[in-house]
C-alpha cells in the first residue's frame, strides 16, 4: 500500500465514450489505474456505488474581478473558485483585460497577484487585447510561451474601450496563429448595436426586453460572417465565444466543412432560459450579451450541441451585485451584462441534458470537461478520467432531486437567476488533484492551493474541403 493512495470503488465511470462500473486508483495527485481493482488496496477508500464518476469540469469562460460598465464582478479568486468547486469545476480559465497603456504580459502578472493565497482550484489566463499596437502584437509569442495561448478580443463595446476593428483582428490572428495560439472573439456587430440602442432609448423603449431587441440574432450572425471571412483571408485559428444565433451556428458548421479553423461554444443560460425572462419585472437579472433568444433558436442550439457543431458549453460567469444590476432598472443599456453561473453549469446540463434525453453521458462529459481541456491546451492532464491525468474527479448522484435557489448555492452574488429550478442529480464529492475539496455542503480546501495552468494548444483543425 503506497503513501497518499486512494481508491474510488464501484462507481459508474465515464471514460471517453465508455460508461461502465469500475474502480479508480489514485496515487498522490494522479490517476494510476482504472478497471476492476478488487485486489488493490489504498490508504483511503470511497464507496461510489450508485454514483457517477466524472472528470472534474473545466470552465474556460469566467470573469473574475472583472471591471465592466462602471462596476466590478463580485467573484474574485476565492469566492469564484469556491463557487466553481461546489459546482464540480476543478479548472478555470479567466479573462484578463489589457489596461490602457499596459503591456500584454501584465495581463498574466495581474491574475497571478489576484490568485495568490486565494485560488482553491487550478486556473489559467486568457489575455484580452484592447490596444493592438505593434508593441503589444510583438508580445504575443511571449505570452503564448508563458502558457496563455488563447487571446480574446471584442468586436463591440466601444464606450468601454474594448472594441477592436477587423483589420487589427487580422493582424492579431496572424501573429497569434504563427505563435501557436488561437483568437477568441466576442461576435457582435458594433455598428448595428450603435444604431439600434439610441433609436430604442430615444423612443422610450428602455425595459429589459429591449436589450434583446437592440441585439437581434442578425447582430451576432453578421459578426460571425466577418470572422469566417477573416479565417479565409488569414488561415487563422478562431474561437467564437457564447454563440446564441441559429444562423451563426449554421455559418460555423459550413465553415468547418470548408476546412476553416473556426470553433464555437455556447453557454448554459442560452440552453436553459429564453428571452421571455427579460419580460419579467426582474428582467434585468437576465441581461447578458448576446441576449437570450427565443425557443426556436434555443432548440437549434441544443441540436448544434448534440451534433457537434457547437463544441462545448461554458458558464460565461459574470457576477455583478444587485446594486450594480439596478443601474439598468430604467435603461437596459446601463445594466452590466452578465449572469453568474459558474456553480450551476454541471447541474443544469445534467438535469436539462442527460436527464431529459438531450445528451448522452459521454457527450455531457465531452462538452463540460473533455472538449474545453482539449481545445484550450489542458489535455491530457485535465478533462478526462485517464491514467496519468490529474485526479480531478466528481462523484455525482444521478437520482437526487432538489430545488436550485440562492440559499442552496455558493456564488457570491446577492441574487440569483436560478430560483426554483427543479434539478435532477447532485454533486456528492469533488476531488482536485487527489484532494477531497468538496464533501456534500462542506468545503475542505484552503485558499491558495490552486495552481497556474500553463497551457499549450494541440494541432490546428483540418476539416474537409
Amino acid at each position: 500500500m503506497q503513501t497518499g493512495s486512494m481508491l474510488i470503488r464501484g462507481g459508474t465511470a465515464v471514460v471517453g465514450h465508455t460508461v461502465s462500473r469500475c474502480d479508480l486508483l489514485i496515487q498522490g495527485e494522479h490517476i494510476t489505474a482504472i478497471g476492476d481493482l478488487a485486489e488493490a488496496e489504498a490508504e483511503t477508500e470511497f464507496d461510489a456505488d450508485g454514483l457517477l464518476v466524472l472528470p472534474g469540469a473545466v470552465d474556460t469562460h469566467v470573469h473574475f474581478n472583472d471591471v465592466f460598465m462602471n462596476t466590478v464582478s463580485v467573484h474574485d479568486y476565492y469566492t469564484g473558485t469556491l463557487a466553481a468547486a461546489f459546482g464540480g469545476v476543478t479548472s478555470i480559465v479567466d479573462f484578463s483585460n489589457q489596461v490602457p497603456g499596459g503591456s500584454l504580459a501584465k495581463t498574466l502578472s495581474d491574475k497571478e497577484e489576484e490568485a495568490e493565497g486565494k485560488a482553491l482550484i487550478d486556473w489559467g489566463v486568457h489575455p484580452v487585447i484592447t490596444e493592438p499596437t505593434d508593441e503589444v502584437l510583438d508580445e504575443i509569442p511571449r505570452v503564448v510561451d508563458e502558457g496563455a495561448p488563447t487571446i480574446k478580443c471584442y468586436m463591440t463595446y466601444r464606450e468601454d474601450g474594448l472594441l477592436v476593428e477587423d483589420e487589427d483582428l487580422k493582424r492579431i490572428v496572424v501573429r497569434l496563429t504563427e505563435a501557436g495560439g488561437m483568437l477568441m472573439l466576442h461576435a457582435e456587430d458594433n455598428d448595428m448595436i450603435e444604431e439600434n440602442v439610441p433609436r430604442l432609448v430615444s423612443s422610450g423603449k428602455t425595459a429589459p426586453i429591449y436589450h434583446a431587441r437592440s441585439k437581434p440574432p442578425e447582430v451576432e450572425t453578421e459578426a460571425i460572417r466577418r470572422i469566417i471571412q477573416m479565417a479565409r483571408e488569414t488561415g487563422g485559428r478562431f474561437f467564437i465565444v457564447h454563440l446564441a444565433s441559429d444562423e451563426g451556428l449554421e455559418l460555423v458548421r459550413l465553415a468547418r466543412e470548408e476546412g476553416l479553423d473556426v470553433t464555437a461554444e455556447t453557454c448554459t443560460h442560452y440552453l436553459v432560459f429564453t428571452e421571455q425572462m427579460l419580460e419579467r419585472e426582474d428582467g434585468i437579472k437576465w441581461i447578458c450579451s448576446p441576449p437570450l433568444r427565443d425557443r426556436l433558436i434555443q432548440d437549434q442550439l441544443w441540436k448544434g450541441l448534440q451534433g457537434g457543431s457547437i463544441a462545448m458549453v461554458t458558464s460565461d460567469d459574470a457576477a455583478y451585485s444587485w446594486q450594480a444590476k439596478l443601474h439598468g432598472i430604467d435603461r437596459f443599456d446601463k445594466c452590466p451584462n452578465g449572469i453568474p453561473g459558474i456553480e450551476t453549469r454541471l447541474h443544469l446540463l445534467y438535469s436539462e441534458g442527460v436527464a431529459k434525453g438531450r445528451l448522452s453521458l459521454p457527450r455531457f462529459v465531452e462538452v463540460i470537461s473533455t472538449a474545453p481541456a482539449r481545445l484550450f491546451g489542458l489535455a491530457p492532464r485535465k478533462g478526462s478520467l485517464t491514467m496519468g491525468a490529474d485526479a480531478d474527479i466528481v462523484l455525482f448522484d444521478p437520482e437526487a432531486r432538489w430545488t436550485m435557489s440562492r440559499e442552496r448555492l455558493h456564488m457570491a452574488t446577492d441574487w440569483s437567476a436560478y430560483e426554483d429550478i427543479e434539478i435532477m442529480g447532485r454533486i456528492v464529492k469533488v476531488f482536485s488533484r487527489g484532494e477531497l475539496i468538496i464533501d456534500a455542503d462542506q468545503c475542505l480546501a484552503a485558499g491558495g492551493r490552486g495552481r497556474y495552468l500553463h497551457r499549450r494548444l494541440g494541432p490546428t483543425f483540418r476539416g474537409p474541403k
